[in-house]
């Protein structure tokens, strides 16, 4: 610190796939040369100071690697006497109860949680990371809500926006995708895991009778091409399928091209999503399981209807109630997109890194 200007920032992160890169784009934005990087590969084209992780945390159960993951960072932290050190994934604390954070004590440590878990010995997990850091940022009222319940009160909420500012033509889109029937079209985008229930949208759609177009797009994972096929055999006519991996420019085409993003989430999903608030950002209509994060906000901002978590026939009868009528947004849900936006992301992190350092 000098005449209170926050003078340096350690981020570290461990990795760079998805809204990683987005994420640490906008909070080190204006004030790079203030900032520290410690990353799993170097990014060009920034002035950041960075360094490059030897021992890469690959979510492994394997506590010497993760030793060895502290120590590097430890050694990086003292090198650089940072004012504030900042974990932007700190869900890797969890598996290990938060062993290694003490080394950080004597610093300003926060860390973003991404995921909130429920089970007895992750909540024990989740109270000791936070009894040893100053502040944890989570990113929605429901994970700060729960973690009060917890008596963990060292926590803020800082809603995650959307970081994809591409403008697309969203006619030009439906048009180059085929969606040019005025059906309404039904968006599941993002990696074909488990968790996020592919497979129980593909089998709700068997039964709804009303017009439909599903678009498919992201990465193949647990469900690939050939099960997708399969289950839709019934409605292969309305079936546009994209399984790879989607550049900033695909996910903004296949959002705009889309009237309802689906997320027929399972219940051990219980963090943020981005589809949910890209689509949120876009005016679309979303439809998600009632448990959890994800149903709290869903309801509570009225973002589109939920569906009781993974039954396919209560996901069927909730699909067919959103084809029959035209979605509106109201001024909740206009409240709850302008929450949405990069820059007061950026600003409520500033605010909290000088509230830390009072």
């Amino acid at each position: 610190m000098k005449d209170g200007i926050l003078m340096k920032i350690l981020y570290i992160d461990t990795s760079l796939d998805g809204h990683h890169l987005g994420y640490l784009a906008a909070l080190i934005s204006g004030r790079e040369e203030d900032s520290i990087l410690v990353l799993p590969k170097l990014i060009e084209n920034i002035k950041c100071k960075q360094y490059l992780l030897k021992n890469k945390e690959k979510r492994s159960r394997n506590f010497k690697k993760f030793y060895l993951f502290i120590n590097e960072i430890y050694e990086i932290v003292r090198a650089e006497n940072p004012d504030v050190i900042h974990f932007l994934t700190g869900d890797i604390f969890y598996r290990f109860f938060g062993w290694g954070l003490f080394k950080f004590r004597k610093y300003k440590t926060i860390i973003t949680l991404h995921w909130i878990r429920t089970g007895f010995l992750e909540r024990v997990s989740t109270k000791l990371i936070c009894r040893q850091i100053t502040s944890v940022v989570v990113h929605s009222e429901y994970m700060k809500k729960y973690l009060w319940q917890q008596e963990i009160l060292n926590v803020i909420n800082i809603e995650y926006p959307n970081f994809n500012n591409i403008k697309v033509d969203a006619k030009q889109v439906r048009n180059d995708l085929g969606l040019n029937d005025n059906a309404p079209v039904i968006a599941c985008i993002g990696n074909t895991r488990f968790d996020k229930g592919l497979d129980i949208l593909l089998k709700a759609l068997k039964g709804v009778k009303e017009p439909f177009k599903l678009l498919i797009a992201g990465k193949s994972e647990a469900f690939d091409e050939k099960f997708i096929l399969k289950e839709t055999s019934s409605y292969k006519d309305k079936l546009i399928l994209h399984l790879h991996y989607l550049t900033d420019r695909e996910l903004a085409e296949v959002i705009a091209a889309s009237d309802i993003i689906a997320l027929p989430y399972r219940k051990k999903f219980n963090g943020a999503s981005g589809p949910l608030v890209e689509g949120v950002y876009l005016g679309k209509c979303i439809i998600g399981p009632n448990h959890g994060n994800l149903g709290k906000t869903i309801r509570d901002n009225h973002l589109g209807y939920v569906f009781e978590t993974e039954s396919i026939v209560s996901l069927k009868n909730t699909m067919e109630k959103a084809l029959r009528s035209r979605f509106y947004t109201d001024k909740v849900y206009e409240t709850y997109r302008g929450h949405l936006n990069v820059a007061t992301f950026k600003k409520n992190h500033e605010i909290l890194y000088r509230k830390v350092l009072e």
